[in-house]
């Protein structure tokens, strides 16, 4: 059986050992049923079916049932390509049985096209009685092959390959970026915090071959990665798996009862860094962001934030503010170019009851609804409706209803217990009669028990289960559902500043809040971390103001290039303590940037290739350069811009910026926007001379606007 279609082919092969070939753009990956293993024989991310002999053993997934490793006693039953998904992806299923345990797993892949292919498990329990998964990798196996001393370390090289990852999540840190060399034998990268300021998501690359792979698992709590690399003076290799984590059992399956693992994303790339997080971005603009109409989507926001104490140290108000405070900000807004005004943390009195607090909000919200609308913008609330504990204190809040009435739904750390279907159906329809007594354009939904750690099990069964896997299940359901109700509602997620951006939350929302770190250039840091598993226009950015949030008030520009051309538009803290008190200067510097970010980026952005010129590159991480430069362009090179800022000590005042993105056989107006002067200039030239960009001061900064001509 064969079919084909652009960029995308699926062959297999029935006897003597049945073997399945996926093509997606240029990345080829077999697998085959061999001696009762189904076995990864090969990779190949330049088009290249290989020879016979190139054909590997190792497992392609590992699964573990009541402690037992099921690596062999597996058994073809059927492979069949399922219809396409709403996306237009191929989708292949590959059916096994296991011969030793009543177990079957169906393999499910997805092909979009892309480099980055998608698998996930289906597993059903066969057998009269429940069993415990207690481990499983939805895919592992050698991604290098054993290979002879020509393509040993090269070189200058002490290591055959480097490992891409994010490191200091326990500290709040999400997104912070490093390599390391890979040594022989062994290396873990895991997550035990529950949930954290993580992402389960690796580049590797090989040092000899000028490949890399680059993986997310779609997957919101804890996880384990594991290498074994193969470092012998003769030969070097590289094996890995992924997959969830935890020391209890993650999920007792009942008899005939089917479960789904979290999916892994994983690309092979023949090419540079830009060219393998290219690819993933566009795997996940393609395959996992879900739709949003194009009118409702990348726009400026405005929030006067509650935990952040803005209000409260601008106004004098409570931090959740109050009607006359709020009406304020929204006239803020609409006066600096935004187009959706969000209702931060602590409107309400009690959590858990989410009602307007009397006193503050003596007529509710609609009036401030009404008023956002007559303004122009669109409204968005923040609620934590996972939730009953309070945001600022911690405090359990048991005067809420839910408390009240019912305390045995209530987890650690005021956590509504999802494994419960009476608590699940109350948290969604919950969630509903806020969004429609609202009517709501924007539901900002927060997370911050941090951290979790192993959480909370339950006798099941027999068996005492890890509750992760079914609340997982649950929460990616009910955002699902809510997402086919209202089709044009925003979905914002901002888990304690970025602890939930891996794909499995990601994947159900359209914006993904980055950082509670607003202090600048962690902030810069962060990003530069963070966007090589994830586009830039899903991100919105925390981005404070004032020189206690080390931006000092002569860089405004800074900080309006910092929120205006890196992601969507997020304003906050600072923008002013009225309308009367907003001077015309300061407005036009607002509206200078809203403009080009509506007129210029925000069409190009959701597309735009991205080239991570510093502080992260292939070599460095996010601590390794006094400069942050990063450089985004329209697919087809026509248009680009780019930010360049110095973040602290240099070596030189100047940066030669060298654009990727453009095209040396056309001739570009360049816009420098500090002075707004302009110079027309042949791409060649750019891209291999370079523009030398001096900035003396510490974060001071350039943007750069390029147009074919």
């Amino acid at each position: 059986m064969k079919e084909k279609s652009l960029l995308t082919d699926i062959a297999t092969i029935d006897t003597p050992e049945p073997e399945v070939r996926f093509t997606s753009d240029r990345t080829i990956y077999v697998e085959t049923l061999v001696s009762g293993r189904w076995a990864g024989r090969y990779w190949n991310a330049s088009g290249r079916i290989n020879f016979p002999y190139q054909r590997w053993t190792e497992d392609a997934f590992q699964l573990e049932v009541d402690q037992e490793l099921l690596s062999t006693g597996w058994q073809w039953v059927s492979a069949t390509e399922a219809p396409k998904t709403e996306r237009g992806c191929r989708h292949f299923v590959a059916e096994l049985s296991n011969t030793t345990h009543s177990v079957g797993v169906r393999m499910h892949t997805l092909l979009d096209g892309t480099p980055v292919l998608t698998r996930w498990l289906e597993i059903t329990n066969k057998s009269d009685k429940p069993v415990a998964l207690t481990a499983v990798s939805p895919w592992s196996g050698r991604l290098w092959p054993r290979t002879d001393a020509r393509l040993s370390p090269p070189k200058g090289f002490d290591h055959a390959f480097s490992l891409g990852y994010f490191t200091r999540f326990d500290q709040g840190y999400e997104g912070w970026f490093d390599w390391k060399p890979m040594p022989g034998g062994a290396t873990v990268v895991k997550c035990d915090k529950g949930q954290g300021f993580d992402d389960p998501f690796f580049i590797v690359r090989s040092e000899a071959r000028g490949e890399y792979f680059i993986c997310h698992l779609a997957w919101s709590a804890n996880w384990d990665i594991q290498f074994d690399c193969e470092q012998e003076p003769s030969s070097t290799g590289l094996l890995f798996k992924i997959g969830p984590s935890s020391v209890s059992p993650q999920r007792v399956i009942m008899p005939d009862e089917t479960i789904h693992t979290p999916a892994v994303h994983l690309g092979h790339v023949e090419g540079d860094l830009d060219t393998t997080v290219q690819a993933m971005h566009e795997h996940i603009r393609r395959s996992v962001l879900p739709p949003r109409p194009p009118e409702r989507s990348y726009l400026i926001q405005y929030s006067a934030t509650g935990d952040q104490n803005y209000l409260a140290t601008h106004r004098g108000d409570l931090a959740g503010g109050t009607e006359e405070s709020i009406i304020e900000n929204i006239d803020l807004a609409a006066a600096v170019g935004a187009e959706v005004f969000i209702l931060d943390a602590g409107w309400w009195d009690v959590p858990g009851d989410w009602i307007p607090a009397p006193e503050r909000y003596p007529r509710g919200l609609e009036p401030l609804v009404e008023y956002a609308h007559k303004k122009g913008l669109l409204f968005g609330l923040y609620v934590e409706i996972e939730r009953t504990l309070s945001w600022n204190t911690g405090e359990l809040g048991l005067s809420s209803k839910v408390a009240t009435e019912h305390p045995d739904w209530i987890m650690p750390k005021g956590i509504l217990n999802l494994t419960k279907p009476e608590v699940a159906n109350y948290v969604e329809s919950e969630l509903c009669r806020i969004i429609d007594q609202y009517s709501l354009d924007l539901y900002r939904l927060d997370y911050n028990p941090i951290f979790t750690g192993e959480g909370p099990s339950t006798p099941r069964d027999g068996f005492m289960e890890n509750n992760y896997w079914r609340y997982y299940e649950v929460f990616y359901a009910i955002f699902e559902h809510i997402q086919k109700k209202y089709p044009d509602l925003i979905l914002q997620q901002a888990a304690a500043g970025g602890a939930r951006n891996d794909l499995g939350t990601v994947g159900r929302f359209h914006e993904a809040y980055l950082t509670d770190g607003l202090d600048m250039p962690r902030v810069l840091q962060v990003y530069s971390g963070q966007t090589l598993a994830l586009p830039p226009e899903i991100l919105v950015i925390g981005l404070g103001e004032g020189s206690d949030l080390g931006l000092g008030d002569g860089h405004l520009d800074t900080h309006l290039r910092s929120t205006f051309a890196l992601s969507t538009p997020w304003l906050l803290l600072g923008v002013s303590p009225s309308v009367a008190e907003l001077t015309p200067q300061r407005r036009g510097r607002y509206l200078h940037y809203a403009n080009i970010y509506k007129e210029f980026i925000r069409p190009l952005l959701p597309t735009c290739k991205m080239y991570h010129h510093s502080p992260v590159t292939s070599r460095r991480g996010v601590e390794s350069s006094g400069w942050f430069v990063m450089e985004y362009a329209s697919p087809d090179g026509d248009k680009g811009w780019a930010v360049i800022l110095r973040m602290g000590e240099t070596e030189s005042d100047s940066f030669i910026f060298m654009p990727r993105g453009l095209d040396p056989g056309r001739t570009y107006r360049v816009t420098f926007d500090n002075t707004g002067g302009t110079a027309t200039i042949q791409g060649w030239r750019l891209i291999y001379e370079g523009l030398p960009i001096r900035r003396e001061a510490v974060m001071s900064s350039e943007l750069l606007l390029f147009e074919a001509q």
